[in-house]
């Protein structure tokens, strides 16, 4: 894998005592928070002894029982001292708002999404798109490291779960992974699924019914040819929004929210993934409209900004009709 070796030398070559930063994205997601603590376990096995976890913003609610895999303080927009700072599954420094990069840091990034026209400035990067979860590069890692425990295999095997939408997004590359984690240990997939299932409660489930309710209530339809693109704004649960859209028959959901900022989440159908639809990147193109970034999976992405919610949703909307005009 590139990247490796020089990663190899770069940490053999550090004083033990050397403070390190593991940096997850907005609302941290169990593919980036469990590939931290993965990578974390490492680094107190090789014998570092100043290793904290840091997220910006949030950590999704369906991460949260990731926690209590961490031996190592998890702080939300963390102050940063340390020289050496780890960004996983991240793949611009918008996505670590308000988080501030101190200049003269040694920065390395490791993750799955395409690199963009303007990539993280990285000491060392393991970027590998070919992955469909960044906990795979990980567990790569570890074992090039000769690490491997079943905590950081718990947690790996959950971004896995989670990103690949419970392996619906999966490719031959997972499956190995997964393979050579149940190889080792004696859990099973329902263990892991748990482990990321929505936490929901009383008030929870109101809310998000109430989004629902309101994304439908302000939905509009595009039809282009037999296909449909359905858009709608709601103020938060706009991902689970999308997904309600698909089951109701959209073959392509946009959703945003103005609370708080820009923010938008879009899927597709997996056939229009097949025939080379690609949501994650039209997002990245989003990014610049909203003053912002975007990204994320061929059938399921995502973007962050400050403005212009109703400018990138008809942009999209004319990105997907134009990809549409040309499918059988």
């Amino acid at each position: 894998m590139k990247g490796e070796r020089k990663l190899k030398k770069f940490l053999s070559s550090l004083d033990k005592d050397e403070g390190i930063i593991l940096l997850c994205h907005h609302n941290a997601d169990p593919d980036s928070l469990g590939s931290a603590i993965a990578f974390s376990n490492l680094l107190l096995n090789l014998g570092f002894k100043n290793v904290r976890i840091g997220v910006a913003q949030s950590i999704a609610s369906y991460s949260r029982r990731l926690l209590s895999f961490s031996k190592v303080p998890v702080e939300k927009n963390p102050e940063i001292t340390e020289s050496v700072i780890f960004i996983l599954d991240t793949s611009s420094l918008e996505q670590l708002e308000p988080i501030q990069i101190p200049n003269n840091s040694s920065i390395i990034v490791i993750d799955h999404h395409v690199e963009k026209d303007n990539p993280i400035p990285a000491e060392i990067s393991i970027v590998d798109p070919s992955r469909t979860s960044t906990a795979e590069i990980v567990w790569e890692l570890l074992k090039k490291f000769k690490f491997v425990d079943e905590d950081s295999a718990k947690v790996l095997l959950a971004g896995i779960v989670s990103d690949t939408s419970n392996f619906r997004f999966a490719n031959s590359k997972t499956f190995k992974t997964v393979y050579e984690i149940m190889n080792l240990y004696s859990f099973s997939i329902g263990e892991i699924m748990q482990l990321v299932a929505p936490v929901t409660d009383e008030n929870t489930e109101q809310a998000k019914r109430m989004a629902i309710l309101k994304a439908c209530q302000r939905m509009e339809i595009h039809k282009v040819k037999k296909f449909v693109i359905v858009t709608s704004k709601v103020s938060a649960y706009e991902a689970l929004a999308c997904k309600v859209f698909l089951q109701l028959g959209a073959d392509v959901a946009i959703v945003g929210s103005e609370k708080g900022g820009v923010r938008i989440s879009a899927r597709a159908r997996d056939y229009l993934v097949r025939k080379g639809l690609h949501l994650g990147r039209l997002m990245e193109r989003v990014g610049p409209i909203i003053k912002g970034s975007g990204g994320g999976h061929a059938g399921a992405a995502g973007a962050n900004g400050r403005e212009n919610l109703d400018k990138a949703i008809k942009f999209l909307v004319k990105e997907v009709e134009k990809f549409l005009k040309g499918v059988e």
